[in-house]
C-alpha cells in the first residue's frame, strides 16, 4: 500500500468492509502510530457528526491547506477490532520486543506487526547498515530475518511490514536507505507492506515532498537548502517544523487511514480495483458539472486519433453497480468531449471509475436534481 491506495478507499465493496472490521488486528508504534489509531478512530463515526479535529483541511500556513473533501469521508468505518500498542517500556524500535509482546497473545488477534518511527532513522542510526542493520545476514535480534522467520512459525497470522514514519527534519540518508531495502525485500518476498513512508512524503496532488533543509521558510523555521532531496512528511500534514505527528491538520492523518482500510479490506479478500489507480484531479482530465442532475461531462478523455476503449462504470458508495458501458462514438459531445446521461441514476453520491489503457481513473460525484 503506498500513496495511490488512497484513491481506492472509496471504492472498497461493503462486503470487504465489513470482513476488514472483522479482523482482529495489532499494530506497534510510538506516537505517530497513535495519531493513526486515532484517525481510525474519526472514520469510525458518520463524518458529519466527527470531531472537529478530524476534519480540520486549514492550516497555520495558507500556503499547505487542503482541499476539503481531503478530510471527508462516506459510510462508518467500524475499527473497533483494530488495536494500537505503544512499545513496552524500555523497549521499542526493536522486532524482538514485539514478538516477546505479541507471541502469548497470538490466539487473540490475525493480524499483527509493528512499526519503526523516524526516531529509528536519525543521522547516523546504525539499522539501515546494508550489512549490520536491520536487513543485514543475521538471524537473531532486531533484524529482518527474525521478524519473517516468525511469520513463518505463524502463517494463520497475517504479519504487516511497515516503512517509518517521516518527519519534517527526517529526511536522512537513514530513512532513504532503510525504507529502500524495506521496499526492496517487500518486492522480492511477497510481503504485506504498509508504505506508510510513501504516502507521507506524497502531497494530496501526489508531488513528493522533502525535507526541511531546502530554502524554504516554514513558519520559524529557514534552513539553507543543502542540494539534497530526502523524502520527507510533507508540510501539508503537519504543522511541526522538525517532527511529523499528524495533529491539527487532518489532511495525512486521513489519508493514512484510508490506506489502512484498503489494506485491510486485500487482507480480507478484496482484489482492489486495479494496480494502476489515479484520481481524476490529478490526471488532467475532466469531470464536470459537480453536482450534476441529468447529464454530466467528462473532458480530455481522448484525442481525435485516439480510438482505444474507455468503459465507464458508475457505483454507489458501498460498492453497488449502477451502471457500466463502454463509451461510443455516439457518447461524444464534440471532438473532446463525452456526454453522460443520467437519467437513470437517482440522487446520491456516486463513485465515477473511467477504465481506460489498463488505467482506472477515479471521481466523486453528486447527481442532485
Amino acid at each position: 500500500m503506498n500513496h495511490h491506495s488512497v484513491a481506492e478507499f472509496d471504492s472498497i465493496p461493503e462486503v470487504y468492509k465489513i470482513q476488514a472490521a472483522k479482523l482482529r488486528m495489532l499494530f506497534m508504534d510510538r506516537s505517530v502510530g497513535f495519531n493513526i489509531s486515532t484517525y481510525l478512530d474519526c472514520l469510525s463515526t458518520p463524518w458529519s457528526s466527527s470531531l472537529s479535529s478530524c476534519k480540520r483541511y486549514e492550516h497555520k500556513d495558507p500556503l499547505y491547506n487542503s482541499d476539503p473533501k481531503e478530510v471527508r469521508w462516506e459510510r462508518v468505518w467500524d475499527r473497533s477490532n483494530w488495536r494500537y500498542e505503544f512499545w513496552p517500556t524500555g523497549c521499542s524500535e526493536d522486532v524482538t520486543c514485539f514478538i516477546n509482546f505479541i507471541e502469548p497473545r497470538l490466539d487473540s488477534f490475525d493480524v499483527i506487526g509493528c512499526q519503526f518511527s523516524y526516531l529509528a532513522v536519525t543521522p547516523g542510526a546504525r539499522i539501515a547498515d546494508p550489512t549490520t542493520g536491520f536487513f543485514g545476514n543475521q538471524t537473531s535480534g532486531n533484524k529482518a530475518n527474525t521478524y519473517a522467520n516468525f511469520g513463518r512459525l505463524h502463517p494463520d497470522k497475517k504479519l504487516i511490514w511497515w516503512t517509518t514514519s517521516l518527519a519534517r527534519g527526517i529526511g536522512t540518508l537513514e530513512s532513504e536507505s532503510f525504507n529502500a531495502q524495506m521496499r526492496d525485500f517487500a518486492s522480492k518476498n511477497n510481503i504485506y507492506l504498509f508504505d506508510v513512508a510513501d504516502i507521507l512524503s506524497h502531497d494530496p496532488d501526489g508531488r513528493p515532498c522533502f525535507d526541511n533543509r531546502d530554502g524554504v521558510s516554514y513558519q520559524t523555521e529557514n534552513y539553507p537548502d543543502d542540494g539534497v532531496d530526502l523524502a520527507a512528511i510533507c508540510p501539508h500534514y503537519t504543522t511541526e517544523t522538525e517532527g511529523g505527528h499528524l495533529g491539527s491538520a487532518s489532511a495525512g492523518g486521513v489519508r493514512v487511514a484510508k490506506a489502512f482500510w484498503v489494506l485491510m479490506a486485500k487482507l480480507a479478500g478484496w482484489k482492489g480495483i486495479s494496480t494502476k489507480t489515479k484520481e481524476i484531479k490529478n490526471s488532467g482530465l475532466l469531470i464536470y458539472p459537480n453536482p450534476a442532475a441529468n447529464y454530466f461531462y467528462i473532458r480530455n478523455l481522448f484525442s481525435a486519433s485516439n480510438d482505444q476503449k474507455i468503459t465507464l462504470t458508475i457505483q454507489t458508495l458501498e460498492g453497488k453497480t449502477l451502471m457500466t458501458k463502454v463509451l461510443q462514438n455516439q457518447d461524444q459531445n464534440n471532438e473532446t468531449e463525452y456526454r453522460i446521461p443520467l437519467q437513470n441514476i437517482p440522487n446520491g453520491y456516486y463513485l465515477i471509475d473511467l477504465l481506460k489503457d489498463g488505467t482506472h481513473y477515479l471521481h466523486k460525484q453528486v447527481i442532485c436534481r
